[in-house]
């Protein structure tokens, strides 16, 4: 599974699986109700968002396995401190421990970081999620 293939899929689970995030790849632009997904970095509007991006990969060349890092930012609305903590925690009950969905063998959160607010009091926050991609030779 190629990078663009992993980043649409994990931003289409999760737009299927919660009622708060929605993935809109070709536009519209997202309203300030809505929890906008992008591909990469977050568009200063609206005030909550979720960014999708790949960091790390491993294959294994004899068992074709191969293993992705995602890292997902998250930010919440104006003057919310649990903002960015309530999607990602939306995303967690999703994503992890998810298993032989769409291409994904196994989903599993390895880290996450509180980043503060930004310069319009919008908490933001990172989780990184480790996937190991089903196996097409198997």
């Amino acid at each position: 599974m190629d990078t663009s293939t992993l980043t649409t899929t994990v931003a289409t689970i999760l737009a299927a699986r919660t009622t708060t995030m929605v993935w809109r790849p070709d536009g519209p632009d997202y309203t300030d109700a809505e929890t906008g997904i992008y591909y990469g970095r977050l568009a200063p509007t609206p005030d909550r968002g979720v960014g999708i991006t790949t960091y790390a990969a491993t294959d294994d060349l004899e068992t074709f396995l191969a293993v992705r890092r995602i890292q997902l930012r998250f930010r919440g609305p104006r003057g919310d401190r649990a903002g960015a903590d309530d999607i990602a925690d939306a995303a967690f009950a999703v994503l992890q421990g998810l298993a032989r969905v769409a291409g994904l063998n196994l989903v599993s959160r390895v880290s996450t970081a509180h980043l503060g607010a930004d310069e319009n009091d919008r908490q933001e926050r990172t989780d990184s999620y480790q996937i190991t991609i089903d196996n097409p030779e198997a």
